[in-house]
């Protein structure tokens, strides 16, 4: 149905009407009036961050580094570790970090304890991030890590070795900083955290990895290099996605096609489905909105997935995202000689094999009425990565905007977190524990019907 062109643009080829653009280009102009209004008042800062000078988080990454630390444990969840990860990953294995970097995100105790055994603490960093001080996930398992970190070089010594991503004032973990004399860096007050990659949630554990931020920062700031024509094409990429929402297309799946990219699509889905899935409007009204986001990968998918988006509901956009540079790349040899079936393929690189791969499903997708599209990266590296990454946030914002509701609060995460801090004792949510369905183990639990 439409592709991006190499600056991420989309060029209809089916399913939204030919008057797409004339419909659209005013709502997609105010939309832009509204949000950069937001922004020129100070209130959503995630768009001046690429023109933030990085010298001196390069520069003391560089001193850190310089004290021969060889692990880093980055303590974080959703978008205080995602965006982390995802800029890392997407450098792909052979990279090798001048810190190796860990992540402590999910409250799996077999994974934290593999961690651990992975890392010499002596020479290892805590890098805990959360904006608010009380994530619940993060606070436990920093404070696991620094009771370990403790017992292994002392008190005095462990408070070197932590660093602290919060809040400029406020919450707990800044109290701690205070306390403890721990390093720290500010999360800017009007950076939520799925916005935050370009901050330094990001910028300090990538830095200390040696990666290049001021290459990332780079490539973000060219996202908006075009100026106003710049702008409305992100607003047009937008539109189309809400536009195709209306028109059924309730899901919206992101196909990676390289490993590298797997984990970009991860971030993306926190950043669209926590700033699109609302229940009201700006004016209030109940509206219940949002375009659910599904990771894919291909080629793998395409033995999975892809028979459904193929043949079942009609209800999905897709959208491809590919590398046109791979930093390795392989070659089946001539000899010996595949199967005749097969003998078309001896001399062709896997990275050729890969993009047919995509090229067909999409042809294949597109074929079948399904709506596609492609976003194609020049490689994985930094500048690439950056302009990926601004230009997503940009396009996530404009589609609040689009939809008239607030992209950038999430409180249908809330309750859910009070429930859990009452059901662990929390004196002032004890009350909300009584709302949760049975626990595993009561007959109870065992019947869908018990829990609706």
């Amino acid at each position: 149905m439409y592709i991006y062109d190499d600056a991420g643009l989309f060029d209809v080829e089916a399913g939204l009407s030919p008057d797409f653009d004339a419909l659209w280009s005013d709502r997609c102009q105010d939309a832009i009036t509204s949000l950069r209004r937001r922004i020129s008042s100070g209130e959503l800062g995630f768009a001046s961050l690429p023109e933030r000078d990085p010298i001196e988080i390069i520069t003391w990454a560089e001193g850190r580094r310089a004290e021969g630390w060889t692990d880093q444990i980055v303590i974080g969840i959703g978008g205080s570790s995602l965006g982390t990860r995802a800029v890392l990953e997407a450098m792909g294995p052979a990279w090798r970090a001048a810190v190796r970097t860990h992540f402590a995100e999910n409250l799996d105790p077999v994974t934290l304890h593999a961690i651990l055994e992975q890392v010499d603490l002596q020479k290892t960093l805590l890098v805990v991030v959360t904006k608010s001080g009380s994530t619940i996930e993060t606070m436990s398992q920093l404070w696991i890590l620094y009771d370990a970190l403790v017992k292994t070089v002392g008190r005095a010594q462990a408070d070197r070795q932590v660093i602290a991503i919060t809040d400029p004032q406020k919450g707990s973990l800044r109290a701690l900083a205070r306390e403890r004399g721990w390093e720290s860096f500010e999360v800017p007050a009007n950076v939520g955290g799925r916005f935050s990659v370009l901050s330094p949630v990001s910028l300090v554990p990538l830095a200390l990895a040696g990666y290049d931020v001021d290459g990332l920062l780079g490539g973000a700031r060219r996202c908006l290099d075009g100026g106003d024509e710049a702008w409305m094409g992100l607003a047009r990429i937008a539109a189309q996605h809400v536009a195709l929402g209306d028109q059924g297309y309730g899901q919206l799946v992101m196909m990676a096609y390289g490993d590298r990219l797997n984990a970009l699509i991860d971030w993306f889905r926190q950043l669209w489905a926590e700033s699109l899935g609302k229940a009201r409007d700006r004016r209030g009204a109940r509206v219940n909105t949002g375009i659910t986001p599904i990771k894919a990968i291909g080629a793998i998918d395409q033995h999975s997935q892809v028979q459904l988006y193929m043949e079942g509901p009609n209800d999905k956009q897709i959208v491809f995202v590919e590398t046109r540079s791979h930093s390795i790349d392989l070659t089946i040899p001539a000899s010996p000689p595949l199967p005749a079936p097969l003998s078309h393929l001896q001399g062709r690189s896997l990275s050729e094999i890969l993009q047919a791969e995509a090229q067909g499903t999409r042809a294949a997708l597109a074929r079948a009425g399904r709506p596609t599209a492609c976003w194609r990266l020049e490689s994985t590296g930094a500048a690439s990565v950056g302009g990926f990454l601004a230009a997503w946030m940009f396009i996530t914002a404009l589609a609040g905007e689009l939809l008239d509701i607030d992209a950038f609060d999430q409180p249908g995460v809330e309750l859910g977190k009070k429930i859990a801090h009452g059901l662990l004792g929390h004196p002032e949510h004890g009350a909300l524990a009584g709302e949760t369905v049975p626990p595993p183990g009561d007959d109870a639990s065992d019947s869908w019907t018990a829990r609706r």
